[in-house]
């Protein structure tokens, strides 16, 4: 296959990752190379699939990929396990900062000091709503802003993607939604319920990545996606229950910001909660997607409603 062109896929294995893999493999012109620290037992069965061995946080190992196999394209959407709960205690790989940032700076740094640069036609990054303010109070959107200047500062040619709230089947977020709505007999919310969002269905926006490959009309732009129209968390808790139950048949009862944080900075120590002062302040977030459009890249987005009832979530 002559014109085959080779990926490099960090963060591969992960819930956006998988599904954006799964697109790009239906095109069946493109090798992928999914970084992961440990190599599977097992070989993956497709042949445009094979897993390398790296980490990006080792900038050396990142080296001996780039210098071993030839990539073209590089796509980024490594993100740490608990996330958005943060715990630096347990090391830096626990951290926006730690971890995205820090990891994408070293990205950049491995391809230039392998002089790979020219090799590399596209780097598409998977950043998030909110990215792009470096006075950001949010150590979210802060990592993301450094991620975000570390790639155009490249001068490569990039495709940044800032996602609203991504949902579906194996999310970590969306599925815990929809089981408050079958067994709780109310609907928790943190805080008051009005902290915008514009929910996207991850097979969405798998195919926008995918999508990205072959656009030319992407390169060097920074895109918000997410669905339309903006709604608030209550709206979202109302829609949940509408698809889960068939009505709003369970009170929605809003939990104040001070006490969930207060809560949080206990909680946060527990290996399963999703619950920390910062996660809090992350899933209240008053951050507004500008020049959203019902389809990006010819990929048209679902609807909340839709996408739920496509998702295999309910």
């Amino acid at each position: 296959m002559n014109s085959q062109k080779n990926i490099l896929f960090l963060g591969g294995n992960g819930f956006i990752g998988r599904n954006a893999i799964a697109e790009i493999q239906k095109l069946n012109k493109y090798k992928i190379f999914v970084l992961t620290r440990q190599i599977p037992l097992k070989s993956s069965p497709n042949e445009l699939i094979e897993f390398v061995q790296g980490d990006i946080l080792n900038i050396e190992s990142l080296k001996n990929v780039l210098k071993t196999q030839k990539i073209n394209i590089i796509i980024q959407s490594v993100q740490f396990k608990g996330h958005p709960v943060e715990r630096p205690w347990l090391g830096k790989e626990y951290t926006y900062h730690g971890l995205d940032a820090a990891g994408t700076e070293n990205l950049m740094q491995a391809i230039s000091e392998t002089q790979q640069a020219e090799n590399i036609e596209q780097i598409i990054y998977l950043s998030g709503a909110g990215a792009g303010q470096a006075n950001s109070n949010y150590s979210w959107t802060q990592a993301k802003h450094r991620a975000e200047k570390a790639i155009i500062d490249s001068k490569i040619n990039y495709t940044i993607l800032r996602p609203s709230w991504v949902y579906g089947k194996g999310d970590q977020s969306m599925s815990k939604f929809v089981l408050f709505a079958k067994y709780l007999p109310f609907f928790p919310l943190i805080g008051n319920g009005s902290a915008p969002v514009n929910p996207i269905w991850v097979e969405d926006l798998a195919k926008i990545i995918a999508n990205s490959l072959e656009s030319k009309v992407a390169l060097n732009q920074i895109i918000n996606i997410g669905s339309l129209p903006e709604l608030n968390m209550k709206e979202v808790a109302k829609i949940v229950l509408q698809a889960v139950n068939g009505k709003v048949n369970k009170p929605i009862i809003p939990h104040p910001k001070p006490l969930m944080k207060l809560i949080g900075t206990f909680a946060q120590f527990l290996s399963f909660s999703p619950l920390s002062p910062n996660s809090v302040e992350f899933l209240t977030m008053d951050i507004r997607l500008k020049d959203l459009k019902e389809e990006i890249l010819d990929c048209r987005i679902h609807s909340l409603e839709k996408g739920l009832s496509l998702s295999g979530l309910i």
